[in-house]
Parts: structure tokens; sequence; C-alpha cells
């Protein structure tokens, strides 16, 4: 009982929605910023999975998917007021977590997830899926209604402190599951 109001708290909906629409805002100015980067990826997929994203399907895919990813942030950031806006972002985190457990099932014919920001290539992981099954936790809390209470200045504080450390956590994930691989890689040959 404690722990619903609290997940329905304003300020936890506000924080989930900053850290969800930074997420998915920062990936999708990052698609667009590194275009040939992200076609190396889709690349990488498409020869993963049989060469099926090819010519047009991966030149829609390359503007597709960072201006979902931006649609989806937009969303993300209205749901507090508007639950399903949170939708999108939803579906987007499930389908990534669905193309990188498929990605990690084909082993190392993937050499880069496109999930990071531009620091070393990371290939598609269980770790990966399971940090994308985790993100959804507070997007699925976001199509839950806020309770009302009255916002004060202190909040603002803890939203900025509860943002800033969601950040960290999901770099600090980050870099484990890229040492993770990276051990693996020394470990086997």
């Amino acid at each position: 009982m404690v722990i619903a109001a609290f997940l329905q708290d304003p300020l936890v909906h506000f924080a989930c929605a900053g850290g969800l629409a930074l997420l998915l805002g920062s990936a999708g100015l990052h698609k667009l910023r590194d275009g040939q980067g992200f076609a190396r990826v889709l690349e990488g997929y498409g020869t993963a999975f049989g060469g099926h994203l090819m010519g047009r399907a991966q030149g829609l895919l390359r503007v597709l998917a960072p201006t979902l990813e931006l649609l989806a942030a937009a969303g993300v950031l209205m749901s507090p007021w508007l639950p399903l806006m949170v939708l999108p972002a939803v579906l987007l985190l499930a389908l990534y977590a669905v193309v990188l457990a498929l990605g990690a099932r084909r082993g190392a014919a993937i050499e880069d997830c496109g999930c990071h920001w531009g620091g070393r290539p990371q290939a598609p992981s269980r770790g990966l899926v399971w940090r994308n099954l985790v993100l959804l936790l507070p997007a699925l809390n976001l199509l839950l209604p806020a309770q009302s209470r009255p916002l004060v200045w202190f909040d603002a504080i803890t939203l900025a402190g509860a943002v800033l450390s969601g950040l960290a956590f999901y770099l600090l994930a980050n870099l484990l599951i890229a040492n993770r691989t990276s051990l693996q890689e020394l470990i086997e040959p």
C-alpha cells in the first residue's frame, strides 16, 4: 500500500518522465547527428537478420527510429497529464529489448548495438536486454494516474536529484555491461 502511494506521487511521475525523456531525446538526437554511424549499426542488424534491412528499409529506419524516439520523448513529458502519451515510449523500449535479445542470440554477427553515446561499440547482450526491460518499469508506471498533491519548492530540488541519480545509475549500468562484455572477449578467444 505504501509503495503504491509512493509510485503514484506526482514527483515520482515527473522524475520518471524527465529521465525517460532525457534518455529517448538524447538517443534520437545522437542518431540524427551521427547518421553514418547509425547506418552502420543498421547494416549490422540487417546482416545478422538475413539481409532484411537493406536498401529502402534501412533508409526508412535511419529516419524513422530517431524521429520516433524524439516523439516518444515529447509524449513522455506530457504523460503526467495524459498518461496514454507514454505508450510510444513503452512500445519502443519493448521493441528495442526484443531486437537486442534477437541480436544477442545471433552472437558476434552484430558488432554494435547502437545504444551508446559514442563510446566503444558494444555488441547486443543479455545485460542490455535486461537494462531495457528495467527501463520499461518507470514507463509503465507513467501509465497509471498520479495522485494530486501540491508541489513545493523542495520538490524541485528532489526532482533534480532524482533525475541526476537516475542518469548516473544508467551510465553506470552501461559501463558495467560494457566491461563485462570486454572481460568475456579477453577470456574467450
